[in-house]
């Protein structure tokens, strides 16, 4: 008994034709970059950026994301109210340890927070993260009207910071 009557070859142009719908936050991730100490995936149309600081940007989403080394002891000292302290010093507001934060099993810090950026008003989104013999920490940015009007998602900059890992300094290039 035949469930489709349809021809095969049209069912299979259609199923074709459906995988290649994107759903908003799902984002294939399709090549690994290497920001000073961290490696994440992201999609391929996030290039390389000049610095200092040097980072990746994709021109369709706004989103940028910057990393840095820090000292290793910056896992024990980049957390708590001291850290939100810190921030709003510099001029980050707004600035909460989200109740639904990363999933990372491997100790790190992750805040949410608003700054003025150089297109005006932004959503930054900060983790430090460590590595058997450094640590990072990574700040990737978007314009609020990026994510108000739909171009960029919390779900999209999360999956990446969720990709970040530390590359250990033996392995890193000089």
């Amino acid at each position: 008994m035949r469930l489709f009557r349809a021809p095969r070859r049209f069912l299979v142009v259609f199923l074709m034709a459906a995988a290649s719908v994107s759903v908003p936050g799902s984002r294939a991730f399709a090549k690994t970059a290497v920001l000073g100490p961290v490696a994440f995936e992201v999609p391929e149309d996030f290039a390389n950026v000049a610095g200092p600081p040097q980072s990746l940007h994709e021109d369709t989403s706004g989103i940028t994301v910057e990393a840095s080394e820090l000292p290793l002891q910056a896992l024990q000292e980049f957390k708590g109210p001291e850290f939100l302290e810190f921030l709003a010093s510099r001029g980050y507001t707004n600035a909460p340890y989200p109740k639904d934060g990363l999933k990372r099993s491997a100790p790190h810090t992750y805040v949410q927070a608003d700054a003025k950026g150089k297109l005006g008003p932004e959503s930054r989104f900060l983790l430090v993260l460590g590595g058997k013999d450094r640590a990072a920490i990574i700040t990737a940015y978007v314009p609020k009207s990026q994510l108000a009007n739909g171009h960029a998602s919390r779900a999209a900059i999360e999956a990446i910071l969720s990709s970040a890992s530390v590359i250990p300094a033996s392995a890193a290039k000089p």
